[in-house]
């Protein structure tokens, strides 16, 4: 790509990067926030993976096991909505390291719970829910400020694929640690974790343009541009630049005339979708153990549907932009090819099946999250994306938080049994391609363009 110059004249940033090309930086920053992402995807699995060994350590049964393993989510869901608007005003640079840090620590304190005593871990882990949530929303944030517009939503999509990685790292540390250790060594293998990682975040990462331009730091967002293009693009100090003028780090600015419909399509489809993915993956060690496989075999059956979602991403990232698809018809397309899969695991029980359908069902619905966590933060304008994806996580948590707890108590309750929460999960993910239906395609749009807001001015 040519040298691009911008010299003496008011310029959004989403046109600079048009002219941005790919470079190693990008790269870079998408590598730290993958392994970031993976972190967090390990912490939220691993009380999933640990609970048949937690349960009769805390002497419950499945109505607080499944409490248990919501715990962060009901935390995360607090969160979304009183810590993710702030990273609008602090940027996403500190908001994602005061998350790991957040979480490390306070995840650490579930190791001191005695037999019995499930409160002090539900706790721990509700606090560490509250702080982890900017790690699990704000890199997808972050990476598209810094991506050329023709090549967003794939490297997002690659970003998406740290979550297979999180889900083998959780598999390794229970297989690995809990052995040795208890499952009190894995879980504080995983604080250990996150506490080092904010070290990469802190020293190679920078804060993206969209926010410093946001926040009045031209000349700090010009170079950023210009060292992220590796010198390709230039601004000169006459170029003024600018973002859609929006009330920084405001839940009400996502309930715009503009924006109000789209808010609430996708606070509903994150409801389901999240019910599709966590109502199912929260309880399947559990589930397969229930079909007589043993415990460290369920690991196995995790891990290759683990392994299975990496082509899924990477189809789902080629056919959204390389096929110019777009991101809704992949979408829709991977979800119901993921709801069918489910729906055949509900009723498969010998070993082909079971394993045929996790395959399946891990390609296309992991393909999808691809798709999804590129999508949404194309959706808003810089000002007031944090925001909107502390609204994605919680609209997530909601699911998250009661999905493992309400179907642990049908089930002990005898209401329905696993077959009958696998059924749900299935309908819920058919249902998620009826809300996404009505938002905007953003394939090859300027960040900021994807929705005009009218009638406002420009900063």
């Amino acid at each position: 790509m040519e040298n691009a110059e911008y010299g003496r004249r008011r310029v959004e940033v989403g046109e600079i990067f048009n002219s941005v090309p790919l470079t190693r930086y990008h790269w870079v920053a998408t590598a730290v926030l993958f392994f970031a992402f993976a972190i967090e995807a390990w912490e939220f699995l691993i009380p999933s993976f640990l609970l048949p060994t937690l349960m009769p350590y805390f002497r419950v049964g499945t109505g607080i096991g499944g409490t248990l393993i919501s715990a962060p989510y009901f935390g995360a869901l607090l969160g979304a909505y009183g810590f993710a608007p702030l990273t609008d005003r602090i940027g996403r640079k500190k908001s994602i390291m005061y998350g790991l840090l957040g979480y490390g620590i306070a995840n650490a304190f579930t190791a001191v719970a005695s037999p019995g005593e499930w409160p002090v871990f539900f706790v721990a882990r509700f606090v560490a829910g509250f702080f982890i949530i900017m790690v699990m929303v704000q890199p997808f944030a972050m990476l598209e400020e810094f991506l050329p517009t023709r090549s967003r939503g794939r490297v997002t999509t690659y970003l998406a694929s740290g979550w297979p990685a999180g889900t083998l790292l959780a598999v390794a540390a229970v297989y690995f640690v809990l052995p040795v250790f208890s499952w009190q060594g894995a879980m504080l293998v995983s604080s250990a974790m996150a506490l080092v990682y904010i070290l990469p975040v802190y020293f190679l990462l920078d804060e993206t343009p969209y926010y410093l331009v946001g926040s009045g730091r031209q000349s700090e967002a010009k170079n950023i541009i210009k060292k992220l293009s590796a010198g390709k693009v230039s601004i000169d100090d006459g170029t003024e630049l600018y973002t859609v003028n929006v009330r920084r780090g405001s839940m009400a600015e996502l309930f715009r005339p503009e924006l109000r419909r789209p808010t609430i399509l996708i606070l509903l489809a994150n409801v389901t979708f999240s019910l599709g993915y966590w109502g199912l993956f929260a309880w399947l060690p559990t589930i397969l153990v229930d079909r007589g496989i043993s415990f460290l075999n369920t690991l196995l059956y995790i891990a290759i549907g683990a392994i299975a979602e990496y082509p899924g991403y990477l189809a789902a990232a080629y056919l959204e932009e390389k096929k110019s698809l777009g991101r809704k018809w992949v979408m829709a397309i991977f979800l119901a090819a993921s709801g069918a899969a489910t729906f055949w695991l509900a009723y498969s029980f010998t070993f082909n099946d079971v394993m045929a359908a996790i395959i399946i069902l891990s390609f296309f619905n992991l393909g999808a999250w691809g798709v999804w966590d590129a999508w949404q933060p194309e959706l808003y304008p810089s000002n007031i994306r944090g925001t909107l994806m502390g609204w994605v996580g919680g609209a997530q948590r909601i699911s998250n938080s009661i999905a493992p707890f309400m179907f642990g108590f049908l089930v002990a309750a005898a209401v329905i049994g696993f077959t009958g929460v696998i059924v749900i999960v299935a309908v819920s993910l058919w249902l998620t391609v009826i809300f996404i239906y009505y938002l905007k395609e953003t394939l090859n749009v300027p960040l900021d363009e994807a929705i005009a807001i009218r009638g406002v001015g420009q900063k």
